[in-house]
C-alpha cells in the first residue's frame, strides 16, 4: 500500500491535468509521502510480532523509510522529483527481495 501510494506522487501535476484520480490526486504529494513512511513503520512494527527469525524482516523497512525522508517536505508543484525515490524503490525491492528470500532459507530448516 506504501509503495503504491509513493508511486503515485511523480504523477501528481500530470494526473491532475488528465482528470486522473489517486490518493497523491486527493490527498497531496506531503500528505502521501508521510502515509507512506508511516504504512512502511507500521509493516516493519508488525514483523515485530512475529518469530524468530522472520522479525529480522522488521527491518527491512527501514531502507524504504529512508528512501522517503529527502521527499518529507515535497510539494505538489514539485512533486514530479520524487521519480528519483521511485527509482531507488525499484533497486531497493531487488535488494529486499533478495534479502527475504535469504531469511526464508534460513528459517525454513528451522520449522
Amino acid at each position: 500500500m506504501a509503495s503504491q501510494a509513493f508511486g503515485a506522487v511523480q504523477d501528481v501535476v500530470p494526473d491532475r491535468e488528465g482528470g486522473i484520480s489517486s490518493i497523491a490526486t486527493v490527498l497531496g504529494a506531503r500528505a502521501v509521502v508521510r502515509f507512506a513512511a508511516g504504512a512502511y513503520l507500521a509493516g516493519g512494527l508488525l514483523m515485530l510480532l512475529t518469530p524468530w527469525p522472520a522479525v529480522l524482516g522488521g527491518l527491512l523497512a527501514v531502507p524504504y523509510i529512508l528512501n522517503l525522508l529527502p521527499f518529507w517536505w515535497i510539494t505538489d508543484a514539485d512533486s514530479d522529483q520524487a521519480n528519483a525515490g521511485w527509482k531507488r524503490f525499484l533497486k531497493l525491492n531487488f535488494l529486499t527481495g533478495f534479502l527475504v528470500t535469504m531469511l526464508i532459507i534460513w528459517y525454513w530448516p528451522n520449522r
